[in-house]
């Protein structure tokens, strides 16, 4: 409020019109808003900062309020992070990690996800989780690695399974994917993942789109079983860069889908289907491979392949390959 000289007694409250009331020779006090006025030696009028004792508890319950909201909107804005955390996750990958972490799945973060390096779903009645926190790619010794690794069964229905879920698990090297629909899940944007085994699915639009992400810099092994129904082979541009590849079950009209496959040294053909007459420059074409260091074909397809023409094969390429009939 402006200042103005007062040659004495201010004559009335300039917030209210009230009468003041002299308290102490420096001193008046409004009778009806309560507000103090100070005068100086100088006569000066000036308005102060104190307040009434009505004036001090409406402020503070105002505060109190203003607090409160404060509080209440942080909480909400927490809660709301926590349940927008926690429903990303389907039903079962939700049970899984809450046993597998001992806490809410809302309090589970990015950088636990990311601890868990193998991971194994399988679905027969029950969905079973089988993980670990240890890279499989760090222990030489198989059996001193499944010591490493814990199951969790999980009772969901196949509607409360959301296999995108995966995309969440960044630091997995090693996955196993054994519920019939590998098409649906979504590896990690950014993975480093070295070995997918996974059964064969196909997408709605009859196109596999599991391998679009994989980290051609990374990924060495690659088995697709019970391939029987996999029709677009598409996906195999995705795999160029692998060093063991096994196809069970899969329909192989040619080997072309094989072409870039440089680095492949290892090649599994379990019970596939070829056409006969195309069975032996099918094989040919694969043992030519650059990199091929061991093949093998295993079930029907084997019969095709004559007798001599396998015992030319075994001279030309010094045993790596071998021929198993069924």
């Amino acid at each position: 409020m402006r200042q103005k000289k007062i040659s004495g007694r201010p004559e009335a409250c300039t917030s209210c019109g009230g009468r003041l009331e002299q308290r102490d020779p420096y001193t008046y006090e409004c009778t009806s808003c309560g507000r103090k006025y100070y005068i100086s030696a100088d006569r000066t009028h000036r308005v102060s900062v104190r307040l009434s004792a009505g004036k001090i508890i409406l402020i503070c319950s105002l505060a109190a309020i203003a607090v409160t909201g404060a509080a209440v909107a942080g909480y909400q804005y927490y809660t709301s992070r926590l349940v927008q955390s926690a429903s990303r996750f389907c039903v079962a990958f939700r049970d899984f990690l809450m046993e597998a972490y001992g806490k809410p799945v809302a309090e589970i973060g990015e950088e636990d996800l990311q601890k868990i390096k193998y991971l194994k779903i399988e679905r027969d009645k029950e969905y079973k989780f089988t993980y670990s926190f240890e890279d499989y790619y760090d222990y030489r010794d198989k059996d001193a690695y499944e010591e490493t690794l814990r199951t969790i069964e999980v009772h969901a229905p196949k509607e409360d399974f959301s296999p995108t879920n995966l995309q969440y698990f960044t630091g997995i090297t090693r996955l196993e994917l054994y519920t019939d629909v590998w098409e649906n899940y979504i590896l990690p944007e950014e993975n480093a993942v070295r070995s997918i085994y996974c059964l064969d699915g196909l997408s709605k639009s009859g196109t596999p789109r599991f391998f679009t992400r994989a980290n051609p810099d990374t990924l060495e092994e690659v088995a697709i079983m019970e391939a029987e129904n996999l029709e677009d082979f598409s996906f195999m541009e995705n795999l160029k860069g692998v060093k063991t590849l096994l196809l069970h079950k899969a329909r192989l009209k040619s080997g072309e889908m094989f072409l870039g496959f440089d680095s492949l040294e290892n090649l599994v053909l379990y019970q596939v289907d070829i056409e006969e007459d195309k069975a032996a420059d099918i094989a040919e074409g694969l043992l030519s491979l650059p990199s091929m260091k061991y093949f093998r074909m295993e079930g029907k397809a084997a019969w095709y392949i004559e007798d001599e023409k396998w015992e030319q094969w075994e001279k030309k390429y010094d045993g790596k390959i071998m021929l198993s009939r069924e």
